[in-house]
């Protein structure tokens, strides 16, 4: 059963949008897994968010309250829509005597994408891009405690590197697990909710180096056919600073990458500046400077 049925073909507008979401968090909070699973399109309903055991235990132990902070339709058409939003999720046991002091609430931003299929409206995609943990309190955990999961192995080996950066104005708002590498982005404060943000600083861990040098990793990156310019600008035994200038979906971007073999792993830590404008000389030496600072670190080690 789809999510919305109309007299005839369904069509997407802005309300129908805002009413999705608001659907979404209803009948998660009502603890309604049928009418959770009917929002989604049939083919896509073995994703893990609707993972039928996962749904009972969480619903049988929490109770959960969900308010939605952010919408931002990002693409719309009679027929289908992308947009993302934001809710905050507070989860309190049924039972008081099953609190052991583990805290789940948290606020996550989904990427969402819904279509249009004869009279009902499914959802199709259905992606989280950032989750900030709370405290017991609902207030966002300072720093990178916000986003660093409690399966990350790799975060102390990045902490040193990431100390040297002045990160002023930026928020960690997302950390990714793989299987041996892991990634912690950083996004403007004021643009904390958004999927497309103006610009990021990034930091990717990986156990180990593809490439036999530095020198060959960097030559590489460089090789690539997307960048309209790069440029080393600069080569150590272990590091290298990288500038890059390139476009995707029509809009120009300009980053600077410092990649770095330590003795505990391999990194690439990046400035992306994304709204369709360069960096600006002075904020791009600033960078540079960090970079040089951070890769100075290593011959400490």
């Amino acid at each position: 059963m789809g999510m919305f049925f109309f007299g005839k073909k369904a069509r997407i507008t802005e309300q129908k949008v805002q009413e999705i979401a608001k659907a979404l968090e209803q009948a998660y909070t009502a603890k309604n897994i049928d009418k959770l699973t009917g929002m989604f399109h049939p083919d896509k309903r073995q994703i893990s968010f609707l993972n039928h055991f996962q749904l009972m235990m969480n619903f049988q132990i929490y109770n959960i309250q969900s308010e939605i902070l952010n919408v931002e339709i990002l693409t719309l058409t009679g027929e289908e829509a992308t947009f993302t939003y934001t809710r905050k999720h507070i989860y309190t046991c049924v039972n008081e005597a099953d609190e052991n002091g583990e805290i789940l609430s948290n606020i996550t931003s989904y990427y969402v994408q819904i279509a249009a299929e004869k009279k009902s409206v499914y959802i199709t995609r259905y992606s989280p891009y950032s989750v900030l943990h709370l405290n017991k309190d609902g207030e966002v955990l300072p720093g990178e405690q916000a986003v660093v999961p409690a399966g990350a192995q790799f975060f102390e080996r990045m902490r040193r590197f990431i100390n040297e950066f002045d990160l002023d104005g930026f928020q960690a708002a997302t950390y990714l697990l793989y299987n041996d590498s892991e990634m912690i982005g950083y996004y403007p404060k004021a643009e904390r909710y958004r999927y497309k943000t103006s610009e990021q600083f990034t930091v990717d861990y990986f156990e180990r180096m593809d490439a036999a040098s530095i020198k060959e990793h960097t030559e590489g990156y460089l090789e690539q056919d997307i960048l309209e310019l790069g440029e080393m600008l600069e080569l150590g035994a272990d590091y290298s600073i990288l500038e890059a200038q390139f476009t995707t979906d029509s809009c120009f971007r300009h980053e600077l990458v410092l990649s770095l073999a330590a003795p505990d792993g391999f990194f690439m830590i990046r400035y992306l500046k994304k709204d369709d404008r360069p960096i600006l000389p002075e904020a791009r030496q600033r960078w540079i400077e960090q970079m040089k600072s951070a890769a100075a670190q290593i011959a400490n080690e």
